[in-house]
């Protein structure tokens, strides 16, 4: 079984991760993809995020319709700072053909990861590209070594998304209904 993993804060998920995710499943031929919300992203230690549980009950209700698309608690759990290193160890335990799904903004700081040279042994490394990312810019050794799959140049950020809330501005083409309801009735982001 062939699993793609995405890894994220998803504080909120939205359609950006949706579309951009169901292209790689396809275009990698995956079985299904894992989306795996963060406890605390070691490149966004100083971040705040709205609480665990409302960001993976966010991720179960936009992806509930697919499927292929299932969420993990693994890191929540752990109550800690999140590694992708550490959360493949765990992983490779139950699966031995993983894609680490990424985007280019994290391919080109990489050698800030941990253990990054390991990741690439345990796993293969997708990077979602879009027509208008240049290759050239912040290139690393890594880029050599990862798999670009082009994927749908979908404009929406988490960010906007928050402030678009804060400022009673609607949200409903950005992300799943189900998802804006939740928003709402939990009162987040306010």
């Amino acid at each position: 079984m062939a699993i793609g993993l995405y890894g994220g804060s998803f504080d909120p998920i939205h359609f950006g991760h949706l579309i951009t995710t169901q292209a790689v499943l396809e275009k990698r031929k995956l079985d299904k993809i894992i989306f795996m919300p963060s406890y605390i992203s070691p490149l966004k230690q100083d971040s705040e995020v709205v609480k665990d549980c409302h960001r993976i009950e966010m991720v179960r209700l936009a992806i509930s319709q697919f499927p292929q698309f299932v969420v993990s608690d693994l890191e929540i759990n752990k109550n800690n700072v999140s590694y992708t290193f550490d959360t493949l160890i765990e992983l490779r335990k139950q699966y031995s053909d993983i894609e680490l799904i990424i985007g280019l903004d994290n391919l080109m700081v990489f050698e800030k990861w941990r253990n990054p040279d390991e990741i690439f042994q345990m796993c293969k490394v997708i990077v979602m590209k879009r027509h208008s990312d240049n290759l050239e810019t912040g290139r690393n050794k890594y880029f050599e070594k990862a798999i670009f799959a082009e994927t749908p140049n979908i404009e929406i950020s988490s960010t906007e998304i928050r402030n678009r809330v804060k400022n009673n501005l609607p949200i409903d083409f950005l992300v799943p209904k189900s998802v804006s309801e939740y928003i709402s009735q939990n009162g987040l982001y306010k």
